[in-house]
């Protein structure tokens, strides 16, 4: 039969693994592994299992790739995982060519190491040759082409960068996808098949575990006859064509099944005589349920009471903030009316000293004004050096009636003032004259307001003649210098004010006040020249009499000096007056509104005291209550418990000392009852009447367990007489059983036999070496024959009751004596057939041999039996071209290789095998390749440890067709020019 649809598995590649830095190895042709003991030669074969089988993980490795040495260990799981996976840099590929229909398609399977003994798959539709960079590298310095690690390999980074490249990449965990994708069949798609390497016909889980007994069997042809037994069992099972055929016979849970009925029947009986117990247990609970919601009705009350004081708590807490913040706003207010309040002392204060200063100020300046009145047209500086004067006159006068040569000085003195004052008098007495000719008289006004304004003195002057028309003239070109601007005069740039008052003279005043002070001068002269002659007495009154008018004249001076300051000290006590009557009136709506708001802010302090006074009250009674509350709680658990699952009440209570005493007297009520109640429902469940909860018998279960203990037991009562009729239904049912059963095994009986045949006819035809033909044997457990006539011996399918205890003694017996060291037992297939076995003829003659073959030719026939197997397995017009692995080449003698490379490969696989350097030339000749897989180590290894490399493809031997390319002209002319003679 033609195959349109091949697939080969083209290479094998290892990176930091199984002892190797980097291998990479063909598996498309006969092969053998050449190198010293213990280098890692049968873990490259090995490993190919891994690829082959979809799981993901090392997890009870044993059964699923059965990895074992040559001497039979078997490695257990973390052993496998760190031999193929010891480092983050440990990567295992292979490399996958399929031929669909003509078309070539490649693909790769890398795998990678993950968690917890796990690795993952990652899928390209890339060949190797261009993924190869992302494991191994060739620098240049690197004269010997070994190659080196390379750097920061990780698998993120290949899948990214395949990735890039490859928009089919994948990367799979799961084992049910990577079956779909391994086990493809759809040959018409290419999406489908894209990453399959042995397309089943089915894959399920027991073609599944059938491919895997027969690659295991391709990787030891040395197999065990178990091995082979275990392999057909398994295509056994897998074939048949109703699932429920398959043999799949559960003995202890039958036996179990028989067991549970028994026990249901004592159930039933134990139930019936403790009716009794119920009806006391039923009254019970009657007058407890009229009680049991007193617990939630207290944890209800509890949860009022945390709430409330929660509440309360909360209260006394924000009285507390906002008396604080209230505090807070007080604080800078008082501050503000302590402050403005001491400015408006202070401002008080100020404006009644400014008052007591202005009211003496002007005592002072209405004296000072009174005095210098008197004064008339005379300036306050002439009044005050006419004090000057008087003071000084006065003095000496005083000094006159003291001192003789001080009088004859005062005398002369007076003397010189009378002339001088005659003199005075005869002028005033000329102005009066000449009154008509005052130059007040003379000018016009404007001239007059320039002279007044330049000095007032000049315009009381009196020329005593009519002016001259020059002396007019000059007079108003002296008035033309001057600009008149309304209100003062500019003289070139300097300006100066219009003056508002005119000086005026009363000159007879004038003369008079002369003529009297010449009468006293010369009254006073008169008196110094007698003095000698007067009476001491009156010179002594004289001198007190000059004293009283010296202090006159001193006060009168002072009064009339201080004016001006006097003056100026009004306007400063004014302006303090004038500033603090401002500051009262900017400071008095000031203090007036935040006394307003002191006096808001103290009221509503004063009454959040109060409230924190009454929230604090409510806080301890709370508290008293909540310790009484907490009491309660502590002696009953079963509240605490409730307590720790419901944070809000559900019904709201009332919060008060009476109510509280009642709940805690109905508890005491309620837990006698509760105590006899739970005696009695524990009575139940330590029968087993119910289902047995671990709350009913802690010390304080919840009220809906309880409950739900009392239910159960009710309802089992109720239905004790429906039990009764289930259980008949149920004895009925399990004893026709039995007849299936009988059936289902008859039937794995023909299909066993069935299948025998098929296979007997593969073999037809088929020669082994000097084996003309080939017989398989099939051979059954014969207990499970004995099992079949024990089941049909003693059974009434229809009886609604239990079969003999007898019958499931033998079947029992059968159990203990198939199933050994508490192993399972169900019956299975592989339980069944025990072992397989050949029958040969040999060339020449007649007869059935049963005796050993060889180990080749062992070999051969098993390889010959997978072949058929697979074939079951395998989709249709599909052809999977696999590698068989025997460990040592060394076992089988080199006079059979020719023969057996030659079937091997006409059966559609590879000879994949091992040995040391020491295999003869021979052998290695008649397999054709062979690698060195210790002949090169890396100077850049991933990890000190594995350096070994093995790549660039393998050694062969050349026949003489092949050997003649080598001798063409074309190899001839690579000798010339050589020197032969050498």
């Amino acid at each position: 039969m033609s195959h349109q649809f091949n697939f080969v598995l083209k290479k094998l590649v290892l990176v930091d693994s199984a002892g190797f830095c980097y291998s990479e190895i063909e598996l498309d042709k006969h092969t053998i592994l050449l190198g010293e003991g213990n280098v890692g030669k049968s873990s490259l074969l090995n490993c190919i299992r891994l690829f082959l089988l979809p799981e993901v993980n090392f997890n009870r490795a044993k059964d699923k790739f059965n990895f074992k040495s040559s001497n039979g260990y078997e490695y257990d799981k973390n052993e496998s995982y760190g031999h193929y996976f010891p480092s983050k840099y440990s990567h295992l590929i292979i490399e996958v060519e399929k031929v669909i229909a003509g078309k070539l398609y490649t693909h790769c399977q890398i795998l990678n190491r993950g968690k917890n003994l796990s690795f993952e798959r990652i899928f390209t539709a890339l060949p190797y040759q261009e993924i190869q960079h992302l494991f191994w590298q060739v620098e240049e310095e690197d004269e010997h082409n070994i190659g080196s690690r390379v750097e920061k390999l990780s698998t993120q980074d290949v899948f990214t960068k395949i990735k890039a490249k490859d928009k089919h990449c994948i990367s799979v965990r799961d084992p049910q996808k990577l079956k779909d994708l391994m086990y493809a069949r759809d040959i018409l798609s290419e999406t489908e098949m894209r990453y399959s390497l042995f397309p089943l016909n089915d894959a399920s889980d027991e073609n599944v575990e059938s491919l895997r007994a027969l690659i295991l069997m391709l990787f030891d042809m040395e197999t065990s006859n178990e091995g082979v037994a275990k392999a057909v069992a398994n295509i056994v099972e897998s074939e048949k064509k109703e699932t429920s055929d398959a043999l799949n016979f559960d003995i202890q849970s039958f036996l179990a099944a028989h067991d549970s009925l028994k026990l249901e029947e004592q159930k039933l009986t134990d139930i019936e005589n403790k009716a009794r117990e119920f009806e006391i247990l039923k009254s019970n609970f009657a007058k407890y349920s009229e009680l049991s919601e007193v617990e939630t009705r207290f944890v209800d009350f509890y949860l009022c009471l945390n709430s409330k004081l929660k509440q309360v708590s909360g209260s006394v807490t924000t009285s507390a903030n906002k008396i604080k913040e209230l505090q807070q706003q007080l604080s800078p207010i008082t501050e503000q009316v302590r402050t403005i309040s001491q400015n408006l002392f202070t401002a008080n204060a100020n404006i009644k000293t400014a008052e007591q200063s202005i009211s003496k100020t002007q005592k002072d300046i209405d004296k000072g004004e009174s005095e210098l009145s008197r004064y008339v047209n005379m300036s306050q500086q002439e009044v005050l050096e006419l004090l000057d004067e008087e003071l000084k006159d006065t003095q000496d006068k005083i000094q006159s009636l003291k001192d003789v040569n001080a009088r004859r000085v005062r005398i002369n003195k007076l003397e010189a003032q009378i002339t001088q004052n005659r003199i005075t008098q005869q002028n005033i007495e000329s102005e009066i004259k000449n009154s008509e000719f005052a130059i007040q008289k003379q000018l016009p006004n404007d001239t007059l307001e320039l002279l007044n304004s330049i000095n007032q003195r000049l315009v009381l002057a009196n020329p005593g003649k009519e002016l001259e028309k020059h002396e007019i003239d000059a007079i108003d070109n002296f008035k033309d210098l001057f600009s008149d601007q309304g209100y003062l005069y500019n003289f070139w740039g300097q300006e100066f004010k219009k003056s508002n008052t005119r000086m005026s003279r009363d000159l007879q005043r004038e003369l008079d006040n002369i003529v009297s002070e010449i009468n006293a001068d010369l009254s006073e002269k008169s008196a110094l020249e007698r003095q000698d002659y007067e009476n001491p007495l009156i010179v002594e009154k004289k001198l007190q009499e000059l004293d009283r008018e010296l202090k006159a004249i001193a006060r009168e001076k002072t009064v009339i000096s201080e004016l001006n300051d006097n003056v100026g000290a009004l306007k400063v006590y004014n302006k303090q007056l004038s500033d603090n009557q401002v500051a009262i009136t900017e400071f008095t709506p000031q203090v007036e509104s935040l006394l307003k708001r002191q006096a808001e802010l103290s009221e509503q302090i004063e009454f959040e005291q109060q409230q924190k006074v009454a929230f604090s009250n409510e806080q301890t009674q709370l508290f008293t209550l909540q310790g009484s509350a907490n009491g309660t709680k502590q002696a009953y658990p079963k509240i605490q418990k409730q307590l720790d699952k419901q944070s809000t009440f559900n019904n709201t209570a009332t919060v008060t000392p009476e109510y509280l005493s009642l709940l805690q007297n109905d508890l005491r009520q309620v837990d006698h009852l509760r105590a006899q109640i739970l005696e009695g429902l524990r009575e139940f469940a330590r029968d087993e009447f119910i289902d047995l909860d671990n709350d009913l018998f802690s010390p304080s279960p919840m009220p809906s367990t309880i409950y739900q203990a009392y239910s159960n037991v009710k309802q089992v009562y109720e239905e004790l007489e429906g039990q009764r009729q289930i259980l008949k239904s149920k004895n009925r049912s399990h004893n026709e059983s039995v007849s299936n059963y009988v059936d289902i095994l008859e039937k794995n009986f023909e299909h066993i036999s069935r299948f025998e045949n098929q296979l007997n006819r593969s073999f037809e035809g088929i020669s082994v070496n000097d084996l003309t033909e080939i017989e398989v044997s099939i051979h059954v457990d014969p207990r499970f024959k004995n099992l079949i006539s024990e089941i049909q011996k003693s059974y009434n399918e229809f009886s609604d009751h239990s079969l003999s205890e007898q019958f499931y003694l033998r079947l029992q017996a059968f159990s203990n004596a198939f199933f050994k060291d508490g192993e399972r037992n169900k019956l299975v297939m592989s339980d069944v057939i025990k072992k397989v076995s050949y029958r040969v003829k040999k060339d020449g003659h007649d007869s059935w041999q049963t005796k050993q073959q060889s180990t080749s030719t062992t070999a051969l026939i098993n390889l010959k039996l997978v072949r058929i197997l697979l074939a079951k397995l395998r989709a249709d017009s599909c052809m999977v071209k696999l590698p068989v692995i025997m460990d040592e080449a060394a076992n089988i003698n080199v006079n059979q290789y020719e023969w057996l490379l030659r079937d091997i490969k006409d059966s559609g696989f590879y000879l994949f095998t091992a040995g040391t350097h020491s295999s003869g030339a021979e052998l290695v000749h008649m397999i054709g390749n062979h690698y060195d897989v210790d002949a090169l180590k890396s100077a850049k290894p991933y990890t000190a440890e594995r350096a070994r490399v093995v790549w660039d493809g393998p050694q062969s031997f050349y026949d003489e067709d092949g050997f003649e390319s080598f001798t063409e002209d074309d190899q001839i002319e690579l000798l010339e020019g050589v020197d032969e003679t050498i």
